[in-house]
């Protein structure tokens, strides 16, 4: 199952933990990401919260394979900056 396949699969807005967890990057990094517009979020009150459907649409943009994973098993492709 692809990245955008998993997060499709939710059904309740996802908080910036669970994001980090299945970009596999810090939480401060997705803070960074939404502050700067790299990311689609939805900003209620004071917290971050992200569509599941939104970052599945995101991943696949950010994608240069077409579909996040599908090239080695495991293996996930995403344009990354070179901070974590």
């Amino acid at each position: 199952m692809i990245l955008a396949e998993i997060v499709e699969g939710k059904k309740e807005a996802l908080r910036v933990a669970e994001v980090a967890r299945i970009l596999d990057v810090s939480i401060k990094k997705i803070y960074r990401m939404a502050a700067k517009g790299q990311i689609p979020h939805l900003k209620i009150s004071s917290s971050i919260r992200f569509d599941p459907h939104d970052i599945a649409a995101w991943l696949r943009s950010q994608s240069s394979l077409g579909q996040i994973g599908n090239s080695l098993p495991g293996r996930t492709y995403l344009k990354r900056g070179n901070d974590r």
